[in-house]
């Protein structure tokens, strides 16, 4: 018998809806996303010890070091746990976000060389050894009054065909980040009504499901992220958002396509229990960022409330968010905060939490994990005096040079590697990039704004794929 979980459900996350933004700050999503997943096959799990020994590529600075340590704590504690649990029979299938194709972008997917972009960074994934990709297509831009509609359509169906040369998808339907600093995107949710918005919402679900027959449709696993981003009172409660995916799924025409929704492990255990009992999903999403706290234990917690309605469980985004405590902050201070994870230092801890994210899905059971910050499966930017002071738009450029780079000559990070060894590819550390950036072999005179990480990658990625696929030709 498992032993049990106690979970602290008096635990409070005042304004967590900024924490969302932040913890992928991401740009992209997740809110009510769309992310595609695209499963390729099913892969070995080895347990989290694998993280153990793993070499440290950078000096922790001394102002991080307490932050460091505090994250490290959580993440043993909650290693100990699992290994109490025994080893797991789980086998999931490893993922990771598709970052070109994020629909945050919006007309940049419809430039020339992105779809060359994707199918490079999709062929780097599967070298890998990655089994799907996870990827957002966020509303409103799935509508037919959105600009170049059709464009959006088109693009998407050749991602999904590009993917399923690969495998399986599964697309979770998301909420674009408009109207912040992630996205340059404008949009007035209050000429909406909810019920327009529900319609269109339900529509946009319809399209999906005929236009691109994905195997899985995640409705969104924030909803608390999806009430920053709307307004709309139908995602600030568990009992008001079910009613609200219940509407969704409502007639809906699902052909083989299987129904998600979840929650983010900062939330209560409400959101999942509602969704298990009084809804027909096939599957429950979670969302990890933060390590401290309950969160780690709710990861458990929502898995068991899952399987005990019946339904089975995905991880379609995760990513260790350096934060110490979970309190309040402000869409800048996010910014302050995931700018963090462009550098290197960050390695050992990535890959524990890599590590510790695969030993829990194998314990309980999980179908998919997908990793969101995937760029830094191709590199970071080491912390030195001339990188320390950086803006997010300025470390956003340097990552994006060195990771476009080491896409174009076929090297992974240490991070990426680890991953793909938990996945079983049989990759060797001679595999990695063998450098990282210093302030003389970065650029920095350009200061792009908005989704500047994935846009960033992206234009240096799309240039040397050009180059790639025409050398193959």
């Amino acid at each position: 018998m498992k032993p049990r979980r106690i979970e602290d459900d008096s635990f409070t996350t005042p304004n967590i809806e900024n924490l969302q933004l932040t913890s992928r700050g991401r740009v992209y999503l997740n809110a009510y996303q769309v992310s595609v997943l695209f499963l390729l096959g099913l892969l070995a799990v080895p347990t989290a010890s694998a993280f153990s020994g793993a070499a440290q590529t950078a000096q922790v600075p001394p102002e991080y070091q307490q932050l460091y340590s505090t994250l490290k704590s959580s993440l043993d504690d909650f290693n100990a746990t699992l290994a109490t649990m025994g080893p797991g029979t789980g086998s999931p299938i490893f993922g990771a976000e598709l970052l070109p194709a994020n629909s945050n972008r919006e007309d940049a997917l419809l430039a020339p060389n992105t779809m060359q972009a994707v199918i490079l960074y999709l062929d780097r994934l599967k070298e890998l050894g990655i089994g799907g990709v996870t990827f957002p297509i966020g509303f409103p831009l799935y509508t037919p009054s959105f600009p170049d509609y059709s464009a959006y359509v088109q693009f998407y169906k050749q991602v999904v065909q590009e993917v399923r040369k690969r495998g399986m998808v599964e697309i979770e339907s998301s909420i674009l980040f408009a109207n912040t600093a992630f996205s340059p995107i404008t949009f007035d949710y209050s000429k909406l009504t909810p019920q327009q918005f529900e319609a269109e919402r339900k529509e946009m679900v319809s399209a999906f499901i005929q236009d691109l027959q994905p195997d899985y449709l995640d409705l969104g696993a924030e909803p608390d992220t999806q009430y920053k981003l709307t307004g709309f009172t139908e995602f600030n409660s568990p009992n008001s958002y079910t009613t609200y995916v219940n509407h969704i799924l409502e007639d809906l025409n699902r052909g083989h396509t299987k129904l998600g929704a979840g929650s983010g492990t900062w939330l209560s255990n409400t959101y999942v229990q509602s969704l298990g009992v009084n809804t027909s999903l096939d599957f429950i999403s979670l969302h990890v960022y933060p390590v401290v706290g309950p969160t780690l234990q709710r990861l458990l917690t929502f898995s068991d409330i899952a399987k005990q309605y019946g339904k089975r469980v995905v991880l379609d985004e995760a990513w260790l968010y350096k934060v110490g405590t979970l309190q309040a902050s402000s869409i800048v201070s996010n910014v302050d905060v995931f700018r963090n994870d462009a550098f290197s230092f960050w390695v050992p801890l990535d890959q524990e939490f890599l590590a510790v994210m695969v030993t829990a899905a194998k314990v309980e059971g999980i179908g998919y994990i997908s990793p969101f910050w995937s760029m830094q499966f191709f590199g970071y930017v080491d912390y030195t005096s001339s990188t320390a002071g950086l803006s997010y738009q300025d470390l956003a450029t340097a990552l994006g040079r060195v990771a476009s780079q080491n896409i174009l000559n076929n090297q992974f990070s240490p991070t990426g590697t680890f991953y793909g060894q938990l996945a079983g590819n049989g990759l060797t550390t001679t595999t990695a990039a063998a450098t990282q950036p210093t302030a003389t072999t970065v650029s920095l005179t350009d200061k792009p704004s908005g989704l500047v990480l994935i846009a960033g990658l992206v234009a240096a990625i799309a240039i040397v794929a050009a180059v790639v696929l025409s050398r193959r030709r």
